[in-house]
Formats: C-alpha cells, structure tokens, sequence
C-alpha cells in the first residue's frame, strides 16, 4: 500500500506543478485543455489511494468527486491535440467543448443523485459489495462507459496527431508533442480497463493485494513526466503567443528579426502566396529562410493571427473580393474557391461561414443581387 500512496503522490503533486506552470507561465486559451487536463488527472492520481472500504464509507463524497473524472480524460486530450494540429483555420470556442464532457456531467449528476438517495445502510453495503468483487450494474455500466469514451476520443487525437494533410500546419514540436500526448495514455487507459472491468482487482484491495492499482498509479504517473520532459524539451509549443490585439504586442517579448519576418509574411500575402493549396507553415519558412517556429512565433505575437487563420482568412478575402466583382456569374462557387486556395468543399464550406456568417450559396445570392443592381 506505501507504493501505491508514493507513486500516486508524486505523481499527483508533479501533475500540479505542471498546472501552475501552465497557468502561470504559458497563460493561453489554446493551453486551457491542458491545464484541464492536469486537473482532473492529477485529481484522480492523487486520490486513487483513497479507493479502499473504510476511506470510501468515512467520506461518501469521494464517490462523486473522483469516480466521474476518467470520463474527462480522453475528450481533453482531444481537444488539445485538435487545438494543436488546426488545420482548418476555425477556433473553436471553449463553450463548444461543453458537449463533449456532456458523460463526465452525466455521471456526476448521476452518482451525486446516488449519494444523497441512498441511506447510510444502503451506502455501506454497496460500497462493501464493490469490495467483495459483486459491484451493482450500473457502476460495471458507468466503468464499461468510461472505457468506450477513451478509446473513441484517443482513436481520434491519434488521428489528429498522425494525419498527413497538405493543410496541416504543426510545426515539428508540435508534431513531437502530439504524438507523445495520444500514445504515452495507452499503457494507462490498457491498465485502467483492466481494474474498471475486472472486479476482482477491486475486490483484492480488501486483502491487501493492490498491485493493478500501484501499476496503473505508475503508469499514470508517467504520463505525468512525459508531459514533464515535454516542457523542457519544447517548451516554445506551449510558450507561443498569440496576441488578442496590437497593443499586447508591447507587452511581449518580440524582438525586431520578429518585426521583420512579420513584414516579408505581410508581402508574401500580398502577393497572394495563400492561393497555392499546399501552403504550409514549413513552405512558407524555407521560402523566407527561417525556422518553422521563429515564424510562427513572428505571426502569432506580431500579426496577432495564428498561421491556418491568416490564410484560410485571406483566402476567404479573394473568394468575396472576386464574388463582388462579378466572378459567379461565369464561373462556379468551388471554381473560385479552389482558385483562392481551398483544398476541399468541406473546408471552404466550414471556414467561410465561420468567417462570414453564411453559406457560400447564400453569399452568392446576396452577391448576385448586388451585381444586377
């Protein structure tokens, strides 16, 4: 039992750590999934020593407050790796993020119901038969739950990390984060179904045999120094600004070669480099012979746009610069949308209704209506 209560610890406190450096020193809504993320899975690291008979009868709100939060795992991961490797130049508001936690607020409301309702009699003897291996269905449901949402939301950050797309934008770092954030939670998450399917592995706490859960502690404590030496080992992924107006460009740390490159990316566009589809962050740098992240930082803290929206925006520009000068009425909407540098309809389609507030067909409409005046 020391083991586990050790393991669990320092992983629990190192996780901490690293969310007071994220909230302290890399203070960006782009990094607000992270920081959820080592909230919730430093909660449950720390507090996995707690899941025994007489910690778990002495403090029924245990139940409530820890046994929801692997239901947060997966989704927050996926959200940062989405935020990470945006391809499609639309930032999605964390208030979107809501119905993807949707199960993690279910299970809450659910097992909160479940304390209140049942007396303390009642209380004690399921907690006493989850410990004797014969747990009530709807926790074997809520666990089997747990492990489905996971491996669909890992599924899709592993996607995320390794998709090979001409509009991907990752930076190398970022690529090396990605792929370390979606495949260091596998051993965790193998570990996990293990001890939330298996009664048996609980049923052995009571005996003294906790070896499935001092493993799953180290596991989860690993993933935890991951992220640790991913910090060190790139921490301009975390660190890259992106200004919400000129003036907090005064309040950074941006030097004048940053000035510089943002001013050569400012004539690039002007010249309407975004219309070739294959445009990348790392194009456009061996085309202005600097680094993919010196550049990236150069638009982010000096242009104050992110790169996959600075082109998908200048991009949408043409498309309505050509609309209103007459252009649909001889070619189709997706003949000028490829001509503006859209790679898919899909895309277009999403970016320019997330830039202008309509449909493509509805825009046309209005343009022709225009024109005919």
């Amino acid at each position: 039992m020391l083991a586990l209560e050790i393991l669990a610890g320092v992983g629990a406190i190192q996780g901490i750590l690293l969310l007071f450096l994220v909230a302290l020193r890399y203070r960006r809504k782009e990094n607000l999934p992270l920081a959820l993320f080592l909230l919730a899975y430093s909660l449950r690291l720390g507090t996995i020593p707690t899941w025994n008979v007489a910690t778990m009868l002495g403090n029924p709100w245990l139940l409530p407050l820890t046994t929801p939060l692997p239901f947060l795992f997966s989704p927050l991961l996926w959200w940062y790796a989405r935020t990470l490797a945006n391809d499609s130049g639309v930032v999605h508001p964390p208030v979107r993020m809501v119905w993807h936690v949707l199960p993690y607020l279910l299970d809450v409301a659910f097992t909160v119901g479940l304390v209140l309702v049942l007396s303390t009699g009642e209380y004690a003897a399921m907690i006493t038969a989850i410990f004797r291996g014969s747990p009530p269905l709807h926790l074997t449901v809520r666990n089997g739950l747990k492990v489905v949402v996971n491996v669909i939301y890992l599924s899709l950050a592993i996607r995320r990390a390794f998709k090979k797309s001409p509009a991907a934008v990752a930076t190398p770092s970022q690529r090396l984060w990605l792929k370390a954030l979606v495949t260091t939670p596998l051993l965790s998450l193998a570990l996990f179904t293990f001890v939330a399917l298996v009664p048996q592995a609980t049923a052995g706490i009571a005996d003294g045999a906790v070896t499935p859960f001092t493993v799953l502690a180290g596991a989860m404590a690993l993933l935890i120094y991951v992220f640790s030496c991913l910090m060190l080992a790139a921490p301009e992924v975390p660190a890259e600004c992106g200004c919400d107006s000129p003036e907090e460009e005064e309040e950074r740390a941006v030097s004048d070669d940053d000035r510089k490159l943002a001013v050569a990316v400012t004539k690039l566009l002007e010249g309407e480099i975004y219309r070739d589809p294959d445009l990348t962050l790392e194009a456009m740098a061996r085309q202005l012979r600097t680094h993919p992240n010196h550049l990236s930082r150069a638009i982010n803290c000096v242009l104050c746009e992110h790169f996959p929206v600075l082109i998908q925006r200048h991009r949408v520009q043409y498309f309505v610069a050509r609309a209103e000068s007459g252009a649909l009425k001889k070619h189709t909407i997706l003949d000028i949308a490829f001509d503006a540098g859209f790679s898919s309809k899909s895309t277009f389609n999403r970016v320019f209704k997330a830039e202008t507030g309509m449909s493509p067909t509805q825009f046309k409409a209005d343009a022709v209506n225009r024109t005919n005046l």
